[in-house]
């Protein structure tokens, strides 16, 4: 049967966490160390924050859901951010078992150190599908597959200036001064060819395209040039980097000049350089720059405001008039204003018009589909999803590109209230509110008159604007918060609501908050979770802070006391843990005084 999940709260009065179940169960006591979540099942806790510079050995820890320990090590470990480009590494710091630094390596989940940690400033790097590769800050760099071998290394005193390829596992290396030579050379060490050159680009038959300042030729696999032409394009530094696979500028096509005999007096004809070798001429009317327009798209520019797309082989697909346009971030659309003479309009990659409407002059992406303003009017009130539909919202009412789930649009009105519309129904489906809260595609949480309430997609206000906080863990399960009372004495109420708005835990306390678990502690394992706290609460002078886990059903998990250094006698605040049939002091030598009031509040569902 698979685990129900974990958290890691990070709790008061406590030196490190502990591991809970998502059924209350305590996995994982604290012991003065954090623990992190790395992924699905996968905890870690470590050290390394601690115990460093008094001595003790280092200890990491990997943990799944159940808090099983599945790996232990005595080196210091630091998870950072993950690797970009993989989603199985993370950036990580290391030390040795006597607590010295070791350097900056990769590491898996479990703890696995995939690469050899290196001491030197850099940074790790995605470079293939099958190579990553350490980039020096200084200079050089050491190329690893994904076993953990080194391929190449690249002294300190050479530039690694290109490579991988895509069908080649060689490297483009030069000197670090301006006349040094460059050569391409494979991970045996074999050098294919050598000479002055800046820049190597992998073309078609083993052969290249070399580049020195700015002057490309087109040489066979040994170096010799297989015609007469020379290709002028951008200038640029020698041993510029732009065939290095991490440069993002490396996958646009090369735009040059083509000599054709090699001659400053020939007649320059515009083209681009392809990685298979060959040269394409680019269309005589394309005379201004060149845009990213839809991947493996260019949009070639003319004088005359005509325009052409063209694909990675130079070859034109479509004409077009899109002067002005925004990339769509989800679809591959491309929204054109209207220009010059040129109707505003969703484009596919191919130029051809999707959607167009005469009296629209300005389109707005958004992730679900796209806003459009009318002539004449200042904000969006025309709606287009992705099936292409148009929904044009009434008159005097204007779109909350914050606040769409399809098919639901919060709009706004001039006086500064909101409206719910359903493309579905189109139509307008609840009287106005202040502002929206939070909205999905079957529900919208709302404020009116300072309180917040909730309606549905046809407009039902199924929780009438009364709450302080309305929090929905699920469909099925709502919690909201609220003061009740008079006269000064008033008290926070949590109410659990199923999917029928039915009531199914109704408690009330003296003040405090609600929130989820936060992803920090594991929440995104245990989404149903609440976390409660009931604020502090006072006995014979001395302040107790109480918190607590809710379950699905509104069930007490887990329980948390937070005792003051003054109420123990001692130096250091400290923390009581309590579960069903489990207790866990942080210090029990000398474990903190829970006053029998204080227990009783925190008494539910056969917790002690």
């Amino acid at each position: 049967m698979a685990a129900p999940g974990a958290f890691a709260p990070q709790l008061s009065g406590f030196e490190g966490d502990p591991l809970l179940g998502a059924d209350g169960r305590l996995r994982v006591a604290p012991d003065g160390s954090s623990i992190i979540p790395l992924g699905p099942d996968r905890w870690y806790r470590s050290d390394w924050y601690q115990q460093t510079g008094n001595g003790n050995a280092q200890r990491s820890q990997w943990f799944d859901d159940e808090g099983r320990l599945l790996h232990t090590s005595t080196r210091g470990i630091r998870y950072g951010d993950r690797l970009e480009g993989s989603d199985l590494l993370w950036k990580i710091e290391l030390r040795d078992e006597q607590g010295g630094y070791q350097g900056t390596g990769l590491a898996d989940a479990q703890g696995k150190v995939h690469f050899p940690p290196m001491r030197e400033a850099g940074d790790w790097m995605v470079i293939a599908p099958d190579r990553m590769a350490w980039q020096g800050r200084d200079g050089g760099a050491r190329i690893f597959s994904l076993d953990g071998r080194e391929v190449l290394h690249i002294d300190a005193q050479e530039i690694w200036v290109g490579g991988p390829f895509a069908d080649r596992k060689v490297y483009v290396i030069c000197g670090d001064y301006e006349m040094a030579p460059c050569r391409v050379q494979d991970e045996k060490g074999a050098v294919l060819l050598s000479g002055n050159f800046d820049e190597a680009r992998a073309a078609g038959d083993d052969g290249w395209w070399l580049r020195q300042l700015d002057t490309w030729a087109r040489v066979d696999a040994a170096g010799a040039r297989v015609d007469p032409a020379l290709y002028q394009g951008a200038t640029l530094w020698p041993r510029y980097r732009s065939s290095v696979r991490f440069d993002r500028a490396a996958d646009r096509p090369l735009e040059v000049r083509r000599h054709a005999n090699g001659l400053d007096s020939d007649a320059p004809e515009r083209g681009w350089l392809l990685d298979d070798g060959r040269f394409v001429a680019l269309p005589a009317s394309a005379t201004g720059m060149i845009v990213d327009y839809c991947p493996g798209r260019w949009l070639l520019r003319g004088e005359d405001a005509g325009e052409s797309i063209v694909d990675a082989q130079g070859r034109v697909v479509a004409q077009a008039r899109s002067l002005g346009f925004n990339d769509h971030p989800a679809f591959p659309w491309r929204l054109r204003n209207a220009h010059d003479g040129a109707g505003a309009a969703i484009l596919d990659c191919d130029g051809r018009v999707l959607f167009e409407q005469a009296d629209v002059v300005d389109y707005r992406a958004t992730d679900a589909g796209v806003l459009g303003t009318l002539a004449g009017e200042r904000s969006p009130r025309l709606w287009i999803g992705a099936d292409l539909q148009p929904h044009l919202v009434p008159p005097g009412l204007w779109l909350r590109e914050d606040y769409i789930a399809v098919p639901l649009l919060v709009l706004d009105d001039d006086e500064g209230n909101a409206h719910l519309y359903n493309t579905q129904l189109e139509k307008l489906v609840a009287v106005s509110f202040g502002s929206a809260e939070e909205l999905t595609a079957t529900q919208l949480i709302f404020l009116r008159d300072g309180s917040y309430g909730m309606m549905l997609a046809d407009g039902r206000e199924v929780l009438p604007p009364l709450y302080t906080q309305i929090l929905p863990m699920s469909a099925e399960r709502i919690w909201t918060r609220q003061y009740v009372g008079r006269d000064g004495d008033w008290k926070n109420e949590i109410t659990l609501f199923d999917g029928s708005q039915r009531v199914l835990v109704r408690r009330r306390f003296e003040s405090g908050g609600m929130g989820k678990v936060a992803a920090r502690e594991g929440g995104d394992g245990v989404p149903g979770i609440l976390d409660l706290s009931l604020g502090s609460m006072t006995v014979d002078g001395m302040s107790y802070g109480l918190r607590q886990w809710l379950g699905r059903d509104g069930e007490v998990l887990a329980s948390a006391v937070h005792c003051t250094a003054e109420q123990r006698g001692s130096e250091a605040d400290s923390g009581v843990l309590l579960g069903r049939g489990w207790r866990v002091d942080s210090d029990p030598k000398r474990p903190c005084y829970v006053p029998a009031v204080v227990m009783q509040a925190a008494q539910d569902s056969g917790i002690r």
